[in-house]
């Protein structure tokens, strides 16, 4: 298992935020394409979304999914969807699929220990990029470390 810290950044992107439970996750990823499809967006690169737990239900968690496009667009006002021009994540502590591990949680489980073990501050939320290789999908799992200038736009 290889732990690494790096940032991530993506410009022009499209999100959508919802409250899932965490066996949902893939949702909002056929939200967004049925939008791309739809109005004629052309996506540029990898889905990702954020996953940050609900306090009072533990099975339950906030997703924000993005979706990096080829430019500005414009959104209805009254949409789920927003444009981001942005985002940006300085310095976070990051696992590739997550090395193996039958599903992301597990991972994020894995990453939040050996922070514990190396004194590191993690911020709650996780973020999870999907990345199709050759058909298959890999996935990349970053946790922002606390204060290091992480930025949403």
């Amino acid at each position: 298992m290889k732990i690494e810290r790096r940032g991530m950044q993506f410009d022009h992107l499209l999100s959508y935020q919802t409250v899932l439970t965490r066996d949902k996750w893939q949702e909002g990823i056929f939200i967004m394409e049925e939008l791309a499809v739809g109005e004629g967006i052309y996506q540029n690169g990898p889905f990702f979304f954020s996953v940050k737990n609900n306090e009072d239900e533990s099975n339950n968690g906030t997703f924000t999914y993005f979706m990096p496009i080829n430019g500005p667009v414009a959104i209805e006002e009254n949409s789920d969807f927003c444009f981001r021009e942005r985002f940006a994540l300085e310095d976070a502590l990051v696992m590739r699929q997550a090395d193996q591990l039958l599903d992301f949680y597990e991972a994020e489980t894995k990453l939040r220990t050996y922070a514990a073990e190396q004194n590191i501050s993690l911020e709650a939320t996780t973020y999870v990029v999907l990345l199709e290789v050759y058909n298959e999908i890999m996935i990349d799992l970053y946790i922002p470390i606390q204060n290091q200038g992480n930025s949403l736009c």
